[in-house]
């Protein structure tokens, strides 16, 4: 009975969303609600209690994953804003014709950078309005921007996932960034083949096969070196502009206006220089990630001509338009912190590992994928299931297994689940046709998946720990 009354919170968030379609934000308050009304009532947890562990979540989702998310998101839309963004765009388009090429350089290449940058969705919406804009099939753009968002989302929001998750988990953030990009390297290493399937069929893996391993070898290798080194922060970025520069060095670079290309990218690589500024400091004198896109973005739309009332202006827009987005988050916070508070959490830790036996390392990261499936989020994800995934763990090196392994899951889930699709379908001009994309996503998310599924089995089998 337990563990049916501590699933309850999650069935009411799946049902909301999946169910009822209710807007994300009323689907985390009803699941919220219901969450909060079982502590108390059934598990004794005190009405004070869950007011003060609601407050806690509340207060994390603000800050400092919500002050990155609005500054990342400011930062782009202050490009926007600039003219920036349509240079950026012209500038993408004319290295190549080749639609492959193309396909590999906007959702592999940009939308790692953009989901480093400012994820939450941008990443879908944002290279899959650049793949229609030069000719594209509005599908495939689609579903080739799904499959590249996959795994780069630990990563995402320069790193709100992983800082969350590490916090979650109980997990030294260092540690666990590392796991995670050694973990993701065979799923992750899968998304430029399946973007030339997508693309072109059997024939653009054939022909192209040289093209997306440089983009698999210019993204990993540079996720390899950044992400012990320094952390969360900047891997997705680092591998968006190894992508870029590399197939910069091969396309066809005559027309490009080089001066205002570097005009274009200024916004951004004052984020670079401030995150990794930021990154290389000590610990005790690093300030939030969240302040440094903040000052890094309006540093570069100032320098990109715009004026102080402007930059303001854009700044209050951007929080005015993702304030639901910022209210589902806190709310999903505050949900898990009641949950842990009143030791639901560990109900369902116990029911998996009851259920699932020797064969749980399997099963992380499909629990990872229903969280990114049902939130649309990785930090979300791993809010509701983090500490779920440390509980069930029997030595160290496991719980960072495992909580990697969620994360991992978590943006897999997110190629089908019902944000993201729509985010893409809108930005296609695909309103109306989110179920065929959802269908059609299906078979790379389930090889994608399966692959992330035997790398966590193989992983713990070769740890010293096992339950």
């Amino acid at each position: 009975m337990d563990t049916m009354l501590s699933i309850l919170p999650v069935a009411v968030l799946v049902a909301a969303l999946a169910g009822f379609g209710l807007p994300a934000w009323c689907a985390a308050l009803a699941a919220f609600a219901a969450g909060a009304a079982v502590a108390a009532s059934c598990f004794g947890l005190p009405c004070a209690a869950v007011a003060q562990c609601a407050a806690s979540g509340a207060a994390t989702g603000l800050f400092p994953i919500g002050l990155v998310i609005v500054a990342a998101l400011f930062t782009y839309a202050a490009t926007v804003e600039s003219g920036a963004i349509a240079e950026i765009k012209g500038g993408l388009s004319r290295l190549s014709g080749d639609r492959r090429f193309q396909a590999l350089l906007v959702a592999w290449g940009f939308g790692g950078f953009m989901e480093g940058m400012a994820g939450f969705g941008t990443a879908v919406a944002i290279p899959c309005a650049i793949l229609v804009g030069i000719g594209f099939d509005p599908v495939k753009a689609v579903l080739c921007c799904l499959v590249a968002n996959t795994t780069p989302t630990a990563f995402g929001s320069a790193g709100v996932p992983t800082m969350v998750l590490a916090g979650e988990a109980g997990a030294d953030v260092s540690q666990l960034s590392a796991a995670i990009a050694f973990l993701q390297l065979a799923a992750t290493s899968l998304s430029p083949f399946l973007i030339l399937a997508i693309v072109d069929g059997w024939r653009g893996v054939r022909e192209c096969w040289r093209l997306a391993l440089v983009a698999d070898v210019a993204f990993l290798s540079a996720w390899a070196a950044v992400a012990p080194l320094l952390g969360c922060e900047l891997p997705d970025i680092a591998g968006g502009i190894a992508v870029m520069a590399a197939f910069a060095l091969m396309g066809n670079r005559s027309g490009i206006d080089l001066r205002r290309q570097a005009w274009a990218w200024m916004p951004f690589a004052f984020v670079v220089l401030a995150l990794g500024g930021a990154a290389i400091m000590p610990r005790e004198c690093r300030i939030s990630p969240g302040f440094a896109i903040l000052a890094a973005g309006a540093s570069g739309a100032l320098c990109q001509g715009l004026r102080p009332a402007r930059v303001a202006a854009i700044a209050a827009r951007t929080v005015l338009r993702y304030s639901p987005a910022l209210f589902t988050i806190c709310a999903v916070l505050a949900l898990a912190k009641v949950m842990g508070a009143a030791g639901m959490t560990r109900n369902l830790a116990g029911a998996l590992v009851s259920a699932t036996g020797s064969a749980y390392p399997a099963v992380s990261a499909i629990v990872g994928a229903l969280g990114g499936f049902v939130t649309g989020s990785g930090t979300s994800s791993n809010v509701l299931f983090g500490s779920l995934q440390a509980s069930v763990a029997s030595c160290e090196a496991q719980k960072v297994l495992f909580a990697a392994a969620n994360v991992m899951g978590a943006g897999i889930g997110k190629m089908i689940c019902p944000q993201s699709i729509v985010l893409g379908c809108a930005a296609a001009g695909l309103a109306g046709r989110e179920r065929s994309v959802m269908v059609k996503a299906l078979g790379c998310f389930a090889a994608v998946l399966s692959v992330a599924c035997l790398t966590v089995v193989v992983w713990n089998a070769l740890l010293p720990c096992r339950p």
